[in-house]
């Protein structure tokens, strides 16, 4: 075999290898962008132990159990589309409510809307029991807890909603009756975490690890074309 068949057979090797590696990471980065977008669209978008506390104020006079100034909300269990949750409420008095109740997405029973169908966008709607459909008004994004947020709006009835995109849990509404005025803002959470370099966790690590897999395959495919170069010597 000639010094030029043996060269033209290792090319060959070599390039046949750089299609298989790029092949293989264009699949990676499918697989990695389709598992983003199907979490994305997952209708619930909390799970077993997430948690929010709120800072609630008011003026005016609200009904009896409606002079709340501090609240928690914390997931007990998800099931489908149902959830099982815990709401907390300090009243002005010090007086502390601690009431479980079952949402379920199907039905619209989002009891006061705390949790919602995550994902949405402007112009989608949700159904709640007792208020009917509801649209979402705008979307943008807000400092919520420490971290930069995808926030969704929507009104209903006397109450003006914001919501966390990903998740559907409530970051701020606002009651305006004739009665009284109730304000109620979420400033602290344990289901998310700060942005990095402005990039959600998940998806700046998962850029990471792409990245230390496509600077392993060009230098495997460096030392490789290396090593086969100093055989031919």
């Amino acid at each position: 075999m000639t010094d030029g068949v043996l060269t033209r057979l290792i090319n060959l090797g070599l390039n046949r290898f750089s299609m298989k590696f790029n092949t293989a990471l264009v699949f990676l980065l499918l697989i990695c962008t389709i598992s983003i977008v199907a979490f994305a669209d997952v209708s619930v978008g909390v799970q077993k132990g997430d948690w929010v506390e709120y800072h609630v104020s008011f003026t005016g006079n609200p009904p009896p159990e409606h002079d709340v100034v501090w609240a928690k909300m914390e997931v007990i269990g998800v099931d489908g589309q149902q959830i099982n949750a815990t709401f907390v409420s300090r009243l002005e008095n010090g007086t502390i409510l601690n009431v479980e109740e079952n949402l379920d997405f199907a039905t619209g029973k989002l009891v006061d809307m705390f949790i919602i169908p995550s994902g949405l966008n402007a112009g989608d709607t949700f159904y709640a029991q007792g208020v009917g459909e509801i649209a979402i008004d705008s979307v943008d994004v807000h400092n919520v807890a420490g971290a930069s947020r995808r926030i969704i709006h929507a009104e209903a009835e006397d109450t003006k909603w914001s919501w966390d995109r990903a998740t559907g849990v409530v970051v701020e509404a606002r009651t305006i009756t004739a009665m009284y005025t109730l304000d109620t803002i979420a400033t602290s959470t344990g289901i998310w975490n700060p942005l990095i370099i402005g990039l959600d966790p998940a998806l700046f690590y998962s850029i990471i690890i792409l990245i230390v897999i496509l600077l392993a395959g060009i230098a495997l495919a460096t030392r490789w074309k290396k090593h086969s170069r100093k055989n031919l010597k």
